[in-house]
Order: structure tokens, then C-alpha cells, then sequence
């Protein structure tokens, strides 16, 4: 049975969210992480109170997720095939990896692809090599300079980070090739039971 991990998951607005994960793995790149179906996830606001439902996505079971965790960059993608399959990217801070709990800061810009993507959503992109990677939350990042939770710079070091996964996305470099989703799909046949 592979390591048992605790993934946090901290907003700039003091709210987190926790999951358990198993450690698969690292490459040169970084760490693989895995839960299956039926892992729970538990949200705590800022001002104390927490509610727990299913990692992935919120209803029962919940859904599979393959992270990748790379040992350098401020930046965790995860592999799903549910709701839709598709890979999204949490722009953060480092991921700091302390014992069996691992954690990073959200830093709002997110990053998303979906192979079978419909062009129907309206918010910014970058397209190549008939693939696309669409930006969320960039208003979310302006907010964050607004309230003082990060610098000028910081937002400008984080939009300069999305564009270079973007990039690994769009010409499908590691750690975003084929590999990935068999390494997904793999992690979903062995059969692990949600971590406890």
C-alpha cells in the first residue's frame, strides 16, 4: 500500500481545505499523488466553522485525481475524468512538504485543459498544436493585490508562472503528455480504497 499523505490547501482569505492522498511516487520532475472515489475532502473557513463532502468533485463518490507536485515551481495540476475529463493547474506558492502533510498556498489564477474542449467557454485562452488552455480567477489575483494578501509582484511572478505550464500543456511536455493519463488510469485500476 503506498504512503498515506495529508494535502492543504491554504486561500490567501484564511479559508483551507484538507484531502488524504496516496504518494505514488517522484520523478525528476516531482511527486505523483493519487485518491480514488469516495475520498473525503473538509473545507475550514477563516472564521472556524467546516463541513466535509467529497474530494474531486463535492457529491457522492466523489472522483479520482492524479496531482503531480513538481519539486521547483509554485504550481499543482491534477488528471480527472469527472464531471469531464480534464486537467486543472492551482497556480500557488511551493508546495511545502513537512512529514506526512504537504501543503500549499492558493494564489487564485487557475489553469485548466480539456481534451475534448467544446471552445465554449468565454474566458481567456491560449491555443496551439490544436490544443487549449483556458485561465480562471485572474480577476481573483487582482483582488488578492487589491486587499494586500500578495504584492504587485508576486501576481506578476504568478501570471508569468501560468504562461510557462500553459506552455508545457500546449506542446505537451512533461509532465503533461500521454504518460500522465496512463498513470491516471493505472492509479484507478489498482483498486486502493479511499484513504483513511
Amino acid at each position: 500500500m503506498p504512503r498515506v499523505l495529508k494535502l492543504v490547501k491554504r486561500k490567501l482569505n484564511g479559508n483551507e481545505g484538507s484531502w488524504l492522498a496516496y504518494h505514488l511516487g517522484d520523478d525528476e520532475g516531482g511527486s505523483w499523488l493519487f485518491h480514488p472515489e469516495g475520498t473525503t475532502y473538509t473545507g475550514r473557513w477563516a472564521d472556524g466553522r467546516e463541513a466535509t463532502c467529497f474530494s474531486g468533485v463535492p457529491e457522492e463518490p466523489g472522483c479520482a485525481v492524479l496531482y503531480f507536485a513538481p519539486h521547483q515551481g509554485g504550481w499543482v495540476a491534477a488528471w480527472r475524468r469527472t464531471p469531464h475529463t480534464a486537467i486543472t493547474v492551482d497556480l500557488s506558492r511551493p508546495m511545502t512538504r513537512s512529514g506526512d502533510v504537504w501543503s500549499f498556498v492558493d494564489l487564485e489564477l487557475d489553469l485548466w485543459h480539456r481534451p475534448d474542449d467544446d471552445d465554449t467557454d468565454p474566458g481567456p485562452r491560449f491555443s496551439r498544436h490544436g490544443r487549449t488552455v483556458g485561465i480562471a480567477d485572474d480577476d481573483e489575483l487582482d483582488d488578492a493585490v487589491h486587499r494586500e494578501w500578495i504584492t504587485a509582484g508576486e501576481a506578476a511572478q504568478t501570471r508569468n508562472e501560468a504562461r510557462y505550464v500553459a506552455d508545457l500543456i500546449l506542446d505537451g511536455i512533461r509532465p503533461f503528455t500521454q504518460a500522465a493519463w496512463e498513470r491516471f488510469e493505472r492509479a484507478v485500476d489498482r483498486g486502493l480504497p479511499a484513504p483513511l
